[in-house]
C-alpha cells in the first residue's frame, strides 16, 4: 500500500495561511477550503488464462466501492506494484510460450494509458519498487535472476545472477532502499542481497528448505524469510537476517505447523515487535526482540486451512485467509493482536486469492478467483472491518490474481 500525505499536508498549509492573513476591515477573507485528497485507488488484475477474453487492470474507487473503468492488458496478466506516488502501476505479464519472455508494463495511474512493455525475464512473479520510486525490480519465477527496470526510461538492465539456476520468488527491500534481498528458492535456499547503487549481487546467505515469504522489520535491520520445508508438518522456520553483516541467525522453530507453498504467510507489526505466521490452521506469534514463539493460535474453522495473512495499518487485527477441505467455499478470520482473540469467520462461496486492506484500515479486499469453468465466483469481496461483514461483490474480470492498493 502506498500512503501519501499529500491532502493533509496541503490542508494544514492552507489553514496556516488563513490563520496568518489579516482579514481587511468590511471584507470577508477570500480563503478557500482545502480540496479533499482523492479516495485511495484498488488496482486489480484479471488474469484471463485459458479463455478468450484478455486480461485486464482495473481500478475501483475505494469510497464508493465501484469500478473506474477496465483496462485491457495481454491474457498473462500476473502481478502489478505500485511507485512511490502512486503515479505508476507496473503490471507483471507472464511468457506465453515456452521460447517467450515475460514483461512489465507500466500504466498511468491518471489517464489509465499503457506504456510500453519492457522485457523481464519468464516469469516476472514478483515486483519491487524502491521507495525512491527509481528502480523497479522484477524476480524470475523460472530461472535465478533480477531485472532492474529504470522507472523514468522504461528501460531493463542486465539481469542479476542470484543463484546457481534456483527460482528467485519473492523479495524485500530495506526502507534507505539500498539493498534488496531476494529468497531463492532451489536448490538450496539462499537469501540474495542486491546493492541499489551498483546493481550486483552479494554474497548469497543460506537460510531453509523450500523458502518463501519474506518480512522486512520497520527499521530494516533484520529481514524475516519462512522456511516451508515443502510442507512437512513441524519442520518449518523463520530464519532471521542481519541486513547490516548481511548474515543468517539463528532459525525459529515453528512447532506443530505445516506450511502450504504460498507467499502471503507473514505480517509483522507497524513497530515491528511482533511478526505473526499463518500455518495451515495456525497463527503463530514470534517475538522479534527474543525470537521466541509464543502459543499458537487456531484460527482455521473446522475442516479449514490457511494460506495468506494481511494486517491493518494500526496493526491491531490480522486477517487470515483458507478454504475449506473438499469444498468449493473459502473463509477469512479476523484475529486480535491485543487479545490473541478470533472472531466470527467469514465465509463465502468460491477461493481467496489475495487480499488488501486500505490504508484507513476500514476496507478488507479479498480476491476470489479459481475454477471459472466451475461456475465459482470471479470478483471483488469488499468486507467491513468494524462490523466484520461482507458488501455486495466488485465485478473486475475474470480470474482476479494480485491486488494494490493507491492513495490514502
Amino acid at each position: 500500500m502506498i500512503k501519501r500525505g499529500i491532502g493533509i499536508i496541503s490542508g494544514v498549509a492552507l489553514a496556516l495561511a488563513a490563520a496568518a492573513l489579516p482579514a481587511s476591515a468590511g471584507l470577508a477573507s477570500p480563503v478557500r477550503a482545502a480540496r479533499a485528497a482523492p479516495a485511495p485507488v484498488a488496482w486489480v488484475v484479471n488474469q484471463a488464462v485459458n479463455s478468450a477474453r484478455k486480461g485486464s487492470l482495473t481500478p475501483i474507487d475505494t469510497a464508493t466501492g465501484t469500478v473506474i473503468r477496465t483496462i485491457p492488458l495481454a491474457r498473462n496478466a500476473i502481478g502489478v506494484a505500485i511507485a512511490p506516488g502512486g503515479k505508476t502501476a507496473w503490471v507483471a505479464l507472464n511468457l506465453r510460450r515456452l521460447d517467450g519472455h515475460g514483461y512489465v508494463a507500466p500504466v498511468n495511474t491518471s489517464t489509465y494509458q499503457v506504456g510500453r512493455r519492457v522485457e523481464a525475464g519468464f516469469i516476472p512473479g514478483t515486483m519491487l519498487v524502491t521507495p525512491n520510486g527509481k528502480t523497479l525490480y522484477v524476480a524470475d519465477g523460472l530461472v535465478g535472476e533480477v531485472t532492474p527496470v529504470d522507472t523514468a526510461t522504461g528501460t531493463a538492465g542486465r539481469p542479476i545472477r542470484t543463484g546457481a539456476n534456483p527460482f528467485a520468488t519473492t523479495m524485500a527491500v530495506t526502507p534507505d532502499g539500498r539493498t534488496v534481498f531476494v529468497v531463492n528458492e532451489e536448490p538450496d535456499g539462499t537469501v540474495t542481497p542486491i546493492s541499489t547503487a551498483t546493481n550486483t549481487a552479494g554474497k548469497n546467505i543460506k537460510v531453509g528448505v523450500t523458502p518463501g515469504p519474506i518480512v522486512m522489520a520497520p527499521d530494516g535491520k533484520t529481514a524475516y524469510v519462512l522456511n516451508l520445508a515443502e510442507g512437512d508438518p513441524g519442520k518449518g522456520s523463520v530464519t532471521p537476517v542481519n541486513t547490516a553483516t548481511r548474515t543468517a541467525g539463528k532459525p525459529i522453530p515453528i512447532k506443530g505447523a505445516a506450511f502450504p507453498l504460498a507467499f502471503s504467510l507473514m505480517v509483522i507489526s507497524p513497530g515491528g515487535r511482533t511478526l505473526y505466521v499463518a500455518g495451515n490452521t495456525t497463527l503463530t506469534p514470534i517475538d522479534t526482540a527474543t525470537g521466541s514463539t509464543r502459543p499458537s493460535i487456531r484460527v482455521a474453522p473446522r475442516h479449514g486451512g490457511d494460506y495468506g495473512a494481511a494486517i491493518t495499518p494500526d496493526g491491531r487485527t490480522i486477517y487470515v485467509e483458507g478454504t475449506f477441505a473438499r469444498s468449493t467455499r473459502g473463509y477469512i478470520v479476523p484475529v486480535s493482536t491485543a487479545t490473541g482473540a478470533v472472531g466470527k469467520a467469514i465465509t463465502f462461496r468460491g477461493y481467496p486469492a489475495a487480499m488488501a486492506i486500505t490504508p484507513d484500515g476500514k476496507t478488507l479486499y479479498v480476491l476470489r478467483a479459481g475454477a471459472p469453468e466451475a461456475g465459482l465466483p470471479q470478483d471483488v469481496l469488499p468486507v467491513s472491518t468494524a462490523t466484520g461483514t461482507a458488501a455486495r461483490p466488485i465485478s473486475t474480470g475474470l480470474q482476479p490474481t494480485a491486488i494494490a492498493i493507491s492513495g490514502g
